[in-house]
């Protein structure tokens, strides 16, 4: 595997040689106070964390008050090389202040066709493709885009992100200990998700880590993304080095071969 377009979300700054060992040279850190479903540092400590390639991912849904907040956190990013960001607020902030600093777009199910994902081309550095789109989708709009853009390569992927603090409500509800990191089975489908709650909201991610590997080698991608939250610091470390093709027990390839149903299509009379 080429390392070298890898981005990579540290969950912990004590893995960061290990994956330099293996090439990676380009890292996301989740930014306390304005980041849910990871865990998060300071400033003061991602700006100590001694690589070049460091991107700050800020995906908590901004209120008045917190865009106040950032604006301040924003004129202390000297070292950082790029935010990935999810409200609309951030990229209207960074266009205010002109900071000179990579802006790559992150809302987890926007960018599922060529229309709007090239709108956001025309303003930002980069995009996330969706995670719930085949590889034929993601290689239509790979060949019609106007910049590279970010792909999913590896980890849990995001399911949905809610402001509400859907643990504390359902601890409270069915009177059962809280926990901050939980499993959730749907009863009638038997579904479960991974839920994540801080004090922004909650965000679920899927059961199983979604394994995109049959993707490398596509052109026109600025980074695979790696997420490596909740994933055991060695698995993460056998996919990167791994040159094998096959899928473990623990793994899946999401919607890469199989739709994504909306709704029912309508039956042939």
């Amino acid at each position: 595997m080429k390392s070298s377009n890898i981005l990579i979300y540290v969950d912990d700054i004590k893995h960061l040689d290990d994956y330099r060992k293996v090439g990676v040279s380009t890292f996301l850190f989740a930014l306390e106070g304005f980041s849910v479903g990871y865990n998060t540092y300071t400033l003061d400590e991602i700006k100590n964390v001694e690589v070049s390639n460091k991107y700050v991912i800020l995906n908590r849904m901004l209120d008045c008050r917190a865009v106040d907040g950032l604006k301040e956190k924003l004129k202390e990013f000297s070292g950082i090389k790029g935010i990935v960001f999810e409200d609309i607020a951030v990229y209207q902030l960074i266009k205010k202040m002109n900071l000179d600093i990579e802006m790559i777009f992150f809302q987890n199910h926007f960018g599922t066709n060529v229309h709007s994902v090239n709108f956001w081309l025309d303003r930002v550095n980069s995009i996330f493709i969706s995670n719930e789109i085949t590889k034929v989708e993601i290689e239509n709009i790979l060949d019609k885009v106007q910049k590279p853009v970010v792909l999913n390569l590896y980890g849990y992927n995001q399911v949905m992100y809610s402001r509400r603090l859907l643990l504390s409500n359902w601890s409270e509800e069915f009177n059962i200990p809280y926990k901050s990191m939980n499993v959730l089975e749907d009863r009638a489908t038997h579904v479960k998700f991974r839920a994540i709650e801080n004090e922004f909201g909650t965000v679920m991610y899927s059961d199983k880590i979604f394994n995109g590997k049959e993707l490398l080698g596509l052109d026109n991608v600025k980074f695979f993304y790696v997420n490596t939250m909740m994933i055991d610091h060695n698995l993460v470390m056998d996919f990167l080095e791994s040159t094998m093709d096959h899928i473990s027990e623990f793994e899946d390839d999401g919607f890469l071969n199989r739709e994504t149903i909306y709704k029912l299509k309508e039956r042939n009379r």
